[in-house]
């Protein structure tokens, strides 16, 4: 009986190639889903002796993400709708390690050039204080609320100082918590996911919402 062995150097040959394709494949994958994103210049404070963009806890963070432009819709009755955005955030400490925190996503507007520029969203990242620490800017706040008031005013102090007033004002609080921070940023068209890029920034203490904000009776 005859028995037939494979050469060995053809099974390595067969595995590199099968490598390779899969490499291409992902690489030509990650191409693709590949988004250009920076912060608006009217955010920035400053940058780092390494480069790092420098942000107010008090201001706005405006993000641009653009993606190569998706084709015009042919057929009757399709429409493009214009990108959405969705980000996860993550705390950088001073040894490296990233936690995930919490961010909020509010889509400000995008558009596009003529081919072959770019289409892009542009949008805001509010980067979420704990809970406790939101409770005590609704207490700085009121605080100085109340010092602002005239006396006559003060007696209405109690009712606006109640827990529903106090629930109301905490979504009112637009204050990022401090640190360094990598935001990762998802371009979407509807819920498909088209393109993902990044941000790194620092924010710095530039006060507190009480302080820029001016007093106002918050809703009873």
């Amino acid at each position: 009986m005859r028995i037939a062995y494979l050469d060995p150097g053809w099974w390595c040959l067969r595995f590199v190639i099968l490598a390779q394709s899969l490499l291409s494949a992902s690489i030509m994958f990650a191409s693709d889903m590949r988004a250009s994103c920076e912060v608006a210049k009217e955010s920035i404070l400053g940058r780092t002796s390494v480069g790092l963009v420098q942000v107010s806890n008090v201001g706005s963070i405006r993000v641009r993400c653009s993606v190569p432009q998706r084709p015009f819709p042919t057929k009757p009755g399709e429409a493009r709708n214009g990108l959405r955005a969705d980000t996860t955030t993550y705390e950088i400490s001073a040894n490296g390690t990233k936690v995930l925190v919490p961010s909020e996503v509010n889509v400000e507007g995008g558009g596009f050039g003529a081919e072959p520029e770019p289409e892009w969203v542009d949008f805001y990242v509010s980067i979420s204080l704990e809970s406790d620490q939101i409770d005590a800017e609704v207490s700085r706040y009121l605080a100085k609320l109340e010092e602002s008031m005239p006396p006559e005013q003060k007696k209405q102090f109690e009712v606006l100082n109640g827990k529903k007033a106090r629930e109301k004002l905490r979504v009112l609080i637009r204050q990022h918590r401090i640190g360094h921070f990598q935001i990762e940023c998802r371009v979407l068209d509807g819920t498909r996911v088209i393109g993902v890029g990044f941000v790194e920034l620092e924010v710095l203490f530039k006060g507190h919402f009480s302080d820029v904000a001016l007093p106002a009776f918050p809703p009873a």
